[in-house]
């Protein structure tokens, strides 16, 4: 039976699977937030805290990450208690980066501030649109004066955040995109992710899409979009550093950058996954199993608090048939083709000597035809002793990407 080992994690990522609603588009965990079931996730999430941290040999991190879900709902005395109870097992540079996800609909002045307070440096907004009819197909309760109201505030409060969009939406013209582009750099954020709509099993798009009812924009149209905001983007001065993300000089993602770099990252929460360097685990995506292994007498969080102060907290021999999570441990082929389209996801791409480093493999010599097909099709550029992706290989990343994965 495979166990998760961690020589070292240099993130910590921390799932809250709650929201309000479900966006149809989305397909990462959530359920409805209710008080209740966040006071018992957290006594549970503390839990699985201490257990994990003991599976890490060296206890130095790099950033963390709290993602879901719509992490925003949550009291922010919880968040600091989250940060409190993870820097009591972990080493933290002063400087170390700390995300928090928000969403425009659950966010107001009084809740930034105290998030600043609790210990969140970074914040990670949703915004997708600015546009009133493109958010509500999306099913976002924000609107666009909302959403302009929110930026300024993060602005005023926070040097450090990103704010996404997505294009590529149904009925979406490029003048709406570049309006949204506009808009955005409005702003000035230090830190810009750009999405295009992708249709996910299991969501409500993907049943309007497979029904005919839903149609995507051309290919062409798509494309359009992409290179319109790379002009604009690097026009007014960011730095394209990654597929889909753009950053000022100085801001970009430490934590993303951990997962393009290819190293490990521990994940907690239901429906996380995290990785040790060999193996790729998932918890499973449901929250009340999760409580039920974590805390199964139902603990509130003060009531764990008690326990925890008067160290009456005993970690009980899990149930060997109750798993918690799916653990996959990679064959050497796999992590390759996995190191090796991760690095082409960023600016500088691939070095052979990197690769070479870390596996006692050659690149060239392994994906020798592959590099051949791919600089005909003029979707990599190789110089340097290292390959990247062309523009046109930006767009098309997934079709590059795939021609990593031997057989």
């Amino acid at each position: 039976m495979h166990k998760i080992n961690f020589k070292s994690a240099n993130a910590v990522y921390i799932h809250l699977p709650f929201c309000s609603s479900k966006c149809p588009y989305c397909d990462f965990y959530s359920i409805k937030y209710t008080k209740k079931r966040v006071d018992q996730y957290w006594a549970a999430l503390f839990m699985e805290l201490e257990e994990l941290s003991k599976k890490v040999k060296n206890n130095l991190i790099q950033t963390i990450y709290i993602g879901g879900g719509t992490p925003s709902l949550v009291d922010p005395i919880l968040i600091n208690e989250l940060i409190k109870k993870i820097k009591s097992k972990f080493k933290l540079p002063p400087a170390a980066e700390i995300t928090m996800e928000v969403n425009p609909a659950s966010i107001n002045e009084e809740k930034i501030i105290r998030l600043k307070r609790a210990g969140i440096n970074r914040l990670s907004v949703g915004i997708q649109s600015f546009n009133d009819d493109h958010l509500s197909f999306l099913g976002r309760k924000s609107n666009s004066i909302n959403s302009k109201k929110t930026l300024a505030l993060i602005d005023y409060y926070f040097d450090n955040y990103s704010a996404d969009l997505i294009f590529a939406l149904p009925d979406q013209t490029l003048k709406e995109f570049e309006n949204d582009l506009k808009t955005m750099l409005e702003f000035s954020p230090p830190h810009i992710s750009l999405y295009n709509l992708e249709i996910h099993e299991n969501t409500p798009f993907y049943q309007k899409y497979n029904s005919g009812e839903l149609k995507l924009p051309a290919e062409e149209l798509d494309a359009d979009m992409y290179e319109l905001a790379l002009k604009n983007l690097t026009a007014a001065g960011y730095q394209h550093y990654e597929i889909s993300n753009f950053s000022q000089p100085g801001y970009r993602a430490h934590h993303n950058y951990i997962y393009w770099l290819y190293q490990p990252y521990l994940a907690l929460g239901p429906g996380a996954s995290g990785f040790d360097g060999d193996c790729r685990y998932q918890n499973l995506k449901d929250l009340e199993q999760y409580i039920k292994y974590y805390n199964p007498k139902g603990l509130s969080f003060k009531e764990f608090n008690e326990l925890q102060q008067k160290n009456s907290i005993i970690y009980l021999e899990k149930d060997k048939n109750n798993k918690i999570r799916e653990i996959d441990c990679l064959s050497k082929k796999e992590k390759m083709a996995e190191y090796s389209f991760l690095a082409l996801r960023t600016e500088k791409g691939l070095f052979y000597h990197k690769f070479y480093k870390k596996f006692d493999q050659k690149f060239r010599s392994i994906y020798k035809d592959e590099i051949k097909e791919l600089k005909e099709n003029k979707l990599i550029i190789e110089e340097n002793e290292r390959i990247h992706l062309t523009n046109r290989g930006k767009e098309v990343a997934n079709e590059v990407f795939l021609k990593f994965l031997l057989e």
